[in-house]
């Protein structure tokens, strides 16, 4: 079976990346699957906060000098040996596309049978959601896109998100979703050391176990996983066949996509 990068990103800040990778690390535990996890974010390594003892031993960031941007080339390097979650910096995309295409990394992966995805995850406001169709114009020529919708950010102001609009401009990019839905703030608190009584950071399989938690707790937890991982296991599956066909398309249409788009005007702005 083939490796896969999952690439933890999204243009804004804030909304929930650190969140999904930390899910995405304990789907591969939970399923005895060694992984690899690298934080691209040099300055916040927040996922490694909880997933450490994964870290691959080479650092990766992306950097928008075509002159450096060998700086990401150990993605690809660990996932030669197992899957990777990479949780990224926000506002990275001009970056991220400067590796994809000077170093021509997708049809090395695709020699290599890695596959690498992108996971846009939005808050769901209005500034996360205009910078959706930019990013799918860009990034979604190159590899396979995944929408992460986290609801648990912005249970009250979905109009724009569920507008037919929207939606239409997901099911054209043919981009899958998947919804993190709101999670107890009093338990992520506590998973979060941020109480009295629990100062350690723990992860979501510790979380599952703990004991204060009771089983109504414990149970909670162990649903809201089975849940994303149910999600994620058929966006994945979705997005590859989607971006399989697209580039099967391309290639009979003769269409080139490997080249480097205009710059896009960058945007700056619970679950997090």
């Amino acid at each position: 079976m083939s490796n896969a990068i999952n690439l933890w990103a999204g243009e804004k800040g804030g909304t929930g990346k650190s969140f999904g990778a930390r899910l995405d690390c304990q789907r591969h535990l939970d399923r005895n699957q060694d992984f690899f996890l690298i934080d691209t974010d040099k300055s916040n390594a927040t996922t490694s906060n909880y997933y450490g003892s994964h870290k691959f031993d080479k650092k990766a960031f992306f950097s928008e000098e075509a002159s450096r941007a060998s700086t990401a080339n150990s993605l690809l390097d660990a996932a030669l040996i197992r899957p990777v979650v990479a949780n990224c910096k926000a506002g990275t995309n001009e970056a991220t596309l400067t590796w994809l295409v000077t170093k021509k990394v997708m049809p090395t992966a695709k020699r290599l049978g890695i596959r690498i995805r992108y996971l846009f995850v939005s808050d769901l406001d209005n500034d996360s959601l205009n910078l959706f169709e930019p990013t799918a114009e860009t990034i979604g020529q190159h590899i396979p896109m995944i929408f992460v919708a986290n609801v648990g950010r912005n249970t009250t102001d979905l109009e724009f998100f569920e507008s037919q609009g929207f939606q239409a401009l997901l099911s054209r990019y043919q981009v899958p979703v998947v919804q993190l839905s709101l999670f107890d703030l009093e338990m992520k608190k506590v998973i979060d050391g941020h109480t009295t009584t629990q100062k350690k950071l723990l992860t979501w399989g510790e979380a599952r176990d703990y004991p204060d938690f009771g089983i109504l707790g414990q149970q909670e937890i162990q649903t809201y996983l089975e849940d994303f991982y149910a999600q994620l296991d058929q966006a994945e599956r979705l997005a590859d066949l989607a971006f399989s066909q697209r580039e099967a398309s391309n290639s009979t249409n003769g269409i080139e996509t490997e080249s480097l788009p205009t710059p896009t005007r960058k945007r700056n702005s619970s679950n997090g």
